[in-house]
Formats: structure tokens, sequence, C-alpha cells
């Protein structure tokens, strides 16, 4: 979605390029930069056409007009959406389990990006920040612009995101907490599979236990890092795959993988402020433990 950036030119920032004023005070990136030059009025210096090279004097007004690239494969559908939290720059929701986040060839009209489409009412692409499985459920970032898209990635890579969640395990844990380091790494390439390997990257996870009874456990989870399937293949690592991941070893069968993002803490990337934002434990946890 469109976005109208401007900061007033201190002294500090007086006789700088305009390319040096986006990339360190706006954390603008480099990709970014180079599109607003190629469209009109995306870089504005007090209400003008500017270019990159020009240089701000202090007291100067610098706007840059925010696009993202519209969206030509995904289809807006009126699917109902979970909000949890919501401002000009980020939505928050609560996903369901197996709704997929993207489409595919299978799914092409029921999935998060779908219903988000829809939602905001834009043609322009969306970022979700914080990627979920098909079959897990819970919070979902999503940034509304190309610009925070970027200053939250940035803030997944350097582990800045902190995520918790909640699961159903087969079995009992040996011990109330603990913590997993295990490798991972692709089965083959192209294959979705992990697996564990001392040549694989680094993974850590924490677990603590809640509950338990009928051979299954009610644990939280805590993924320090961030590798695709983490939580599921470390689970099944240590003797308790995550309840109906046939992938990784569960034995219920048509069942959905009882996975859920139960709370994301991340700082706003433009306020500052730190956000804390919590979904709900799905129904379908209810019953088992």
């Amino acid at each position: 979605m469109a976005r109208i950036i401007s900061v007033k030119i201190d002294s500090a920032m007086h006789g700088q390029r305009i390319d040096y004023v986006l990339k360190e005070e706006l954390k603008i990136s480099d990709a970014l930069i180079k599109r607003l030059k190629s469209e009109k009025n995306g870089i504005m210096l007090n209400g003008a056409h500017a270019a990159v090279i020009d240089k701000v004097s202090e007291g100067d007004i610098l706007a840059v007009n925010i696009k993202g690239k519209n969206v030509e494969n995904i289809i807006p559908v009126n699917i109902p959406l979970d909000v949890l939290w919501e401002d000009e720059d980020i939505l928050v929701v609560n996903k369901p389990g197996t709704m997929p986040v993207h489409p595919s060839r299978i799914h092409i009209d029921d999935t998060l990006a779908n219903a988000v489409l829809y939602y905001t009412g834009s043609k322009e692409a969306i970022h979700i920040i914080t990627r979920l499985d098909r079959e897990t459920s819970g919070v979902v970032i999503i940034a509304k612009n190309p610009w925070v898209a970027s200053l939250l990635g940035e803030d997944i890579k350097n582990g800045k995101i902190k995520k918790e969640y909640i699961a159903i395990v087969n079995g009992i844990p040996e011990h109330i907490k603990g913590k997993i380091c295990a490798p991972i790494k692709k089965k083959e390439e192209r294959e979705i599979l992990r697996y564990i390997s001392e040549d694989g990257k680094e993974a850590i996870t924490l677990y603590e236990l809640m509950k338990k009874t009928n051979g299954l456990s009610l644990i939280k989870l805590f993924p320090i890092t961030g590798r695709t399937h983490q939580l599921r293949v470390h689970m099944s690592y240590i003797g308790h795959p995550i309840y109906g991941d046939s992938m990784y070893g569960a034995v219920q069968s048509g069942e959905r993988t009882r996975l859920h993002c139960s709370r994301v803490t991340f700082l706003h990337p433009v306020t500052g402020e730190e956000i804390s934002v919590d979904a709900p434990i799905p129904e379908d946890f209810n019953g088992l433990v």
C-alpha cells in the first residue's frame, strides 16, 4: 500500500546527498531507492521532484512516495480474517490451521494472501514477514509496504522478532524444560523435508512442558533460530513428534499438525514501540491434553 515518508533536514544532515539521507536516516534499501529514482514524484524535496544526487539543506523537507509492485497472479478473495493488530504499516493476523500462506498450483484462491489482498483493497503486493507452514496456525506479521517489509526482514535475519509456540506432542518429555541444539539440513535439493545433520545449519529450540495426559503433552516452544520446519524436526529428533505431523513421525493419520504460533514480539521499525501480539489457542487443541 502506498506510503509517504517525510523527514525534516537538521544540521547533522545539512549538505548530504539525498541518497545518503535515504539510506542512513530512513533506512531505505538500495533496491527500493533504485525504484524510487525511476518513478514520477518518487523523491520530492520541498515539494519538487529531486534526484538522489541532489544535496539537502537544513530545514528542507525530503519526502518519498513508497509504492509496492502491482500483483498480477493473486486473486483478492473475501475470506474472513482474524485481525489481531494493525496500523498504517503493519497487519498482524491469526492464521487458521490448514490455510496456506501463498497460492500454489493446488491452492489458487483459498490462501492467506488472497484474504489479505481483499482486506486491504490494494492491488499492491503484500509482504508476509513471519511465514507459517500450511497446517501451523497462529500469529503472522504482514508488512503493508516494501519499506517496512525491508526493515522487518532485517529484524528477522538478526533474530530480533521473537516467537512463542504451543504444540501437542506424542509422549511425555523426560524433563520439564529443555534445550535442543541440533543442526538442520535439507534432505535433498528441492525436497521440502529436513533432517538432523552435523553439517547442517545451526538450530536451537527451547521447550517447556505445560500439561500431560493420555500419552500426549502440551508444550511451549521457543525457537532461538528460524530454520524451516525447525520445531517439527527437533521434536521428532528427541522422540516426541508433534501430534498429526506424519511427515516427521507422528502416527495420527488425517489430523492436522497441532502447532500454533501463540505470540510474536517485535520492535515497530517506524515508531520503535515494542509490540507483543497473542493468538488464542485453537479449538482443535481442546480435549487432546
